[in-house]
């Protein structure tokens, strides 16, 4: 794979588009993140070949039963929240589809607050793990176009999935149009480029993960994609219990010289001198992370938005 147009318009125009900043990884090899001229999205640019599903199955993305852990624990706390926000759009009964369905956390609390749930996941390992762990109904096809379960559903959620696809084909649309009631509820979280954790580390920032995070979405556009394919935003949120303050806790880190990926590390390397650090970092991150959702800068953007279909 390789990544030389903008991953919003498609515009193919790259070698004009300025350079933000370059972003090295660990193996040595470098990604542009650049901002379209035409559009003004921020993306991942790369011309020498990537194997990106390699990157899935690397050490980071291992998928592994957390279900006994502190991260099980926080992220039922912050999916519980979000279902509750979306039975105010969406009373019960209901049906609901996950997009990237992952492991199939948020199908599971969804279910668990009754509702009809159904999960689309191409990674076979995730996909298994759901089906084993949650007695999940679970699609692993590469989806493309198309109705994928034969009705459309009244809620529609993308957690964390935006970043990592090229919507080439007109994908995004297609996935609403054919999978979305009119007037159902989409809910979109994606990390935000244009939070304060982000510009004080710039290319050090966690949530760029470059390459498989391609797109690096800001308020404005990833509103601007949601009202191209139909969407009405209807509310916003730019906290996360999970995703934000772990963000927010390695900027801090990376301030005192820490150069790691926290998420990694905190599965697989717990070494003493980290776990003090996180120890002294964490009140402040949460400090800073609340201040800074309240002024829409926070680590991620969650929008929910009603489908009011295609003119």
């Amino acid at each position: 794979m390789i990544n030389i147009t903008c991953p919003i318009c498609l515009d193919n125009k790259t070698n004009l588009n300025p350079v933000i900043f370059t972003v090295k990884t660990n193996s040595g090899d470098l990604y542009q993140i650049r901002e379209c001229q035409n559009c003004k999205h921020i993306y991942t640019y790369f011309d020498h070949e990537v194997d990106i599903a390699s990157y899935y199955d690397e050490k980071d993305y291992v998928v592994k039963d957390t279900k006994e852990t502190i991260f099980f624990k926080i992220q039922k706390l912050e999916y519980n929240i979000v279902i509750d926000k979306i039975k105010k759009y969406n009373s019960l009964p209901a049906t609901l589809l996950d997009f990237g369905s992952g492991k199939g956390l948020f199908l599971h609390f969804a279910k668990n607050k009754g509702y009809d749930v159904k999960g689309i996941e191409s990674s076979l390992p995730r996909a298994k793990y759901a089906q084993k762990h949650f007695d999940l109904d679970i699609n692993t096809d590469y989806y493309a176009n198309g109705n994928v379960f034969g009705k459309k559903f009244d809620v529609l959620t993308l957690f964390h999935v935006l970043e990592h696809i090229h919507l080439s084909d007109n994908l995004l649309e297609n996935l609403i149009s054919n999978n979305l009631k009119t007037n159902g509820l989409l809910v979109v979280e994606v990390p935000n480029f244009s939070s304060w954790q982000s510009k004080w580390v710039g290319n050090r920032w966690l949530h760029l993960d470059v390459p498989r995070h391609i797109s690096h979405f800001t308020p404005l556009s990833l509103k601007n994609l949601l009202s191209k394919s139909g969407c009405v935003v209807q509310s916003e949120s730019y906290f996360s219990f999970h995703l934000g303050i772990v963000g927010m806790a390695q900027t801090i880190l990376s301030w005192f010289g820490y150069k790691g990926f926290l998420i990694a590390d905190l599965k697989r390397k717990k070494t003493m001198s980290l776990m003090l650090g996180l120890a002294f970092t964490l009140p402040f991150a949460v400090i800073l992370e609340s201040l800074a959702a309240t002024f829409k800068k926070g680590g991620v953007i969650r929008y929910y938005a009603v489908n009011k279909g295609l003119s």
